[in-house]
């Protein structure tokens, strides 16, 4: 572990291709999972509004990682550890495609709720055994401020 937040660490193992595609496996399960449930997306945007509807987003520092790895390489943006999710644009997600776990399961529509957690930490619990396979340091952070400490020390690694 190179600090309390190991950001180099975690982009380096981020780049791995092994990694790359177990977490793409892990959220590919997800997603299917999810799909057996049924819910609807209403594209309201409240799952992005964190603060105005009461709920945070937790993710491990490789989910971020990987998520900025995933980003194009001008990205540059100021994280606001008190706004939305700054990839929400017009009530969507600009980056649906590689969102954080927390977010593929989470759904507001009614009765949802009476399996997202436990979905939730099947899968969190896959993302844990993937740093453990790999001796990959583990923190679990809130997706804003982890996301800030990702792109602040993104130039100082890559």
């Amino acid at each position: 572990m190179t600090d309390q937040h190991p950001w180099q660490d975690w982009q380096c193992f981020s780049a791995d291709q092994n990694i790359h595609q177990g977490i793409c496996r892990i959220y590919d399960a997800i997603g299917q999972a999810i799909t057996q449930k049924g819910p609807t997306c209403w594209a309201s945007g409240k799952c992005c509004i964190f603060n105005a509807y009461g709920h945070l987003l937790y993710v491990t520092g490789l989910e971020i990682a990987w998520y900025v790895r995933q980003l194009p390489a001008d990205t540059n943006l100021a994280v606001d550890l008190k706004a939305p999710c700054p990839f929400q644009i017009d009530g969507l997600c600009s980056t649906h495609d590689i969102r954080p776990l927390g977010c593929r399961v989470y759904f507001c529509q009614q009765g949802t709720q009476d399996w997202q957690q436990d979905l939730y930490e099947q899968f969190q619990q896959q993302l844990i055994d993937l740093h453990k396979q790999h001796d990959i340091p583990y923190a679990y952070m809130e997706w804003r401020y982890g996301l800030s400490q990702a792109l602040e020390n993104r130039s100082v690694s890559s």
